[in-house]
């Protein structure tokens, strides 16, 4: 099949001139489980600031509270390393995004209700200097939001109110200048963060954006739309461990004759209709790679039988055997198409490619001048 960009599907984030790709989403929510140093000093710090806090006031709500907070950030480490374990299999493509996304929301909501919590109680307390731990709490954790979960718009502009949000409140209530002051700038400094957040969001979109297009683009053959060698050791990959695999090799036979009578603009024509037609031929879940000049390979998982094999090899020549148009004229070729099976996903791809480069020569050699095989018609005929 052509090799699609794998962010040609689109999600709606918010307004709908802003979208973002399933793979970009894929790749930011993959981004959220390198967080562990920020996590690890927060929750340390909520412990620390609301047991202190504790001791000073005996406000019982701060020990639940410290408590959420701790939970929520062993939580978050725990699934931070979870999260890099499927990465290294190469699990999370497998895996919903979403659930990764859900449980990141869920615990960083747990700290930052924790911090509102914690920062909200202290500034109910005449004690200026708990009041200035409560002040660092708070925006500690927000600018933490930011940076580390800007990424991901939603959850952090719930976290960044629901830990400033309380605080902001209960710093209004006293009533005089300095604290309505503070809470004034406690207000500006949450809109201010806001606006932070949509500025991180849109950069990582940009940025990931375009290191996805890049790597795509360095496994596409630029004249075919399929894909190359990089893209079929790619595909090859993907492949699962207990999966058949077939590979197909095809040399057309003729293309050079084309090349000499109609230039290689016609050429480059031709190989476009070619690659049109082996995918028109194959599954969709086949993988068409043009190799170079007029060599082909058709990666097919999912090939338990013989007969399935030999089926798609004859249904790739019938569809090579068909005449194409070119300048007015009906142009015949042919292809020589070997084949290697495995009923297993092998760990060398090259071996396989070279079974079935070298019954590709085979089907090739043996066939006398202008006799064309089953196989293969290499033919040129013009026509009106």
């Amino acid at each position: 099949m052509p090799y699609q960009p794998v962010w040609s599907q689109y999600v709606s984030i918010g307004r709908k001139n802003r979208i973002e790709s399933i793979a970009v989403r894929n790749a930011l929510v993959a981004d959220l489980a390198y967080s562990t140093v920020p996590t690890s000093i927060m929750g340390c710090t909520i412990v620390g600031i609301a047991v202190f806090a504790y001791v000073s006031t005996e406000l019982v709500i701060l020990l639940p509270a410290a408590a959420c907070g701790a939970l929520g950030a062993i939580g978050k480490l725990g699934l931070m390393q979870c999260q890099r374990k499927f990465a290294k299999r190469n699990d999370l493509q497998t895996s919903e995004p979403m659930d990764w996304e859900l449980w990141h929301a869920a615990l960083t909501m747990l700290m930052a209700v924790s911090v509102g919590i914690i920062a909200a109680s202290i500034f109910f307390q005449d004690d200026v200097k708990l009041q200035m731990l409560a002040t660092g709490l708070m925006f500690g954790y927000c600018s933490g939001v930011v940076s580390r979960l800007g990424i991901r718009p939603k959850i952090a502009m719930a976290a960044l109110i629901s830990s400033a949000g309380p605080t902001l409140i209960s710093a209004s209530l006293w009533c005089d200048s300095p604290h309505l002051i503070l809470a004034a700038i406690f207000l500006m400094f949450l809109l201010g963060g806001f606006e932070s957040v949509r500025h991180v969001y849109q950069t990582a979109v940009r940025h990931f954006s375009m290191r996805l297009e890049m790597a795509m683009l360095a496994q596409k053959d630029p004249l075919t739309g399929l894909a190359n060698r990089i893209g079929l050791r790619t595909a090859f990959q993907a492949i699962s461990p207990d999966d058949a695999v077939a590979v197909f090799c095809l040399d057309l036979d003729g293309f050079k004759l084309v090349n000499d009578r109609y230039g290689h603009a016609m050429g480059d024509a031709l190989l476009k209709l070619v690659a049109e037609r082996l995918v028109a031929a194959t599954r969709p879940d086949a993988t068409t790679v043009r190799m170079g000049g007029d060599e082909f390979v058709v990666l097919q998982p999912g090939m338990h039988r013989h007969s399935e094999v030999e089926g798609l090899a004859r249904g790739i020549t019938t569809y090579l055997q068909e005449p194409f148009r070119l300048v007015g004229e009906d142009v015949r070729i042919g292809a020589s198409v070997g084949h290697a099976v495995s009923a297993l996903k092998p760990t060398d791809l090259d071996g396989l490619l070279m079974r079935a480069d070298e019954a590709s020569y085979r089907i090739k050699s043996s066939r006398k001048p202008g006799m064309p095989s089953r196989r293969s018609l290499y033919v040129i005929q013009g026509g009106a």
